[in-house]
């Protein structure tokens, strides 16, 4: 099964919202072009939350280890010591925010594959 890396901001300083500026999200259907918006078979999350942290892991967690794969979780992307560099040598799937980039470059693709 494929090990999946994901490169996400630190969880907000002060903790994860207790409340949000809303109850609920606006349902959505169809795009304005008449396109139909995505339809998923379940969610194991709150329509909201904020999911782009660390602990919010893009709500993929619970998925991908059901269907046997490996999900590492990190905001710790720079240096050769940090985790990023660690965990990339066995990575299949590298995911990375782009305001938080965590640079995959082939200098750094192939050092850690040494």
């Amino acid at each position: 099964m494929a090990k999946v890396l994901c490169v996400l901001y630190d969880d907000p300083v002060d903790g994860m919202p207790r409340k949000y500026a809303r109850d609920d999200v606006p349902v959505i259907s169809k795009y304005h072009d008449g396109q139909t918006a995505p339809t998923p078979d379940a969610i194991d999350f709150t329509p909201g939350e904020l999911l782009g942290s660390v602990s919010g892991e893009l709500g993929l967690r619970k998925f991908l280890e059901s269907q046997g794969h490996t999900l590492v979780v990190t905001s710790d992307k720079d240096g050769p010591g940090s985790v990023f560099e660690r965990e990339l040598a066995d990575a299949e799937i590298v995911i990375s925010q782009p305001f938080w980039p965590a640079y995959l470059t082939a200098e750094r693709r192939s050092s850690s594959s040494r």
